[in-house]
């Protein structure tokens, strides 16, 4: 990551564990990203987006990191919590609060 890169936030769970699995997943795959946490309080629950967990890349890897969390999806088997962000949603850039 390099100071001034924009990101863009791709998915959106409630799962924290989710949200680190696709972190480390994409890092390993050389893709820059991190895990912003919303969570309101300070107990592990799941209530709406109250214990939200957004996956940051930068803009230019925002296709590839989709494609790549979908292939893992496919070949896996693997079904997850949470779903992509809207792209038109701009509370999804982090750079426009």
């Amino acid at each position: 990551m390099t100071r001034g890169e924009e990101f863009a936030v791709i998915f959106k769970t409630p799962s924290l564990i989710e949200a680190d699995y696709l972190r480390l997943f994409l890092e390993d795959h050389e893709i820059p990203c991190f895990v912003r946490d919303l969570r309101v309080t300070p107990y592990p629950v799941h209530v709406k987006n109250m214990s939200e967990q957004q996956l940051y890349v930068p803009l230019g890897d925002v296709e590839k990191a989709k494609t790549l969390i979908l292939q893992v999806m496919e070949d896996q088997g693997i079904t997850l919590e949470g779903d992509f962000a809207d792209e038109d949603d701009p509370a999804n850039d982090l750079n426009h609060p």
